[in-house]
């Protein structure tokens, strides 16, 4: 009986030591904030390398199309190998799938970059939106939705 009780023990012991050892998330997480409404949707760009960054987003490694919520958008993009990334958000509040721009050329619509990194007539070089990722690590990354 007393092996019973032994061994029940350690099993519960051994459940409750692995529920604090669980794998961490792992990936590129990247979070949108301060869309001005919640129409439409953010349209996220994974570039690698500076390969199509930013303006050819099918040459993107991943791509996502994202719901707001409460102003922002989430998303991890899992499997990724070693390297050199940038991000490009796009808030198409009109579900077109591209930027709408004013006569000037000006952004209606709202875009973003990691690093929050901006552009003086454009965007922002792909050096100044990059960061490094490395498999097996939660690289994070939060963009700030611009407008003008």
């Amino acid at each position: 009986m007393r092996k019973i009780y032994i061994i029940s023990f350690a099993f519960l012991l051994l459940t409750f030591l692995y529920s604090f050892n669980t794998p961490a998330e792992q990936g590129v997480k990247i979070t949108i904030n301060n869309a001005r409404n919640e129409k439409g949707h953010v349209l996220v760009s994974l570039f690698k390398d500076g390969v199509g960054y930013p303006n050819n987003p099918e040459k993107a490694v991943k791509r996502v199309k994202l719901s707001i919520i409460n102003k922002r958008a989430e998303v991890i993009f899992t499997n990724l190998p070693s390297g050199t990334y940038a991000v490009a958000i796009l808030h198409d509040e009109n579900d077109d799938l591209k930027m709408n721009k004013n006569l000037l050329g000006i952004p209606k619509e709202g875009f973003g970059f990691s690093n929050n990194a901006m552009g003086t007539f454009g965007p922002p070089s792909f050096s100044r939106a990059s960061f490094q990722h490395t498999p097996g690590q939660l690289t994070v990354v939060t963009i700030r939705t611009k407008y003008f």
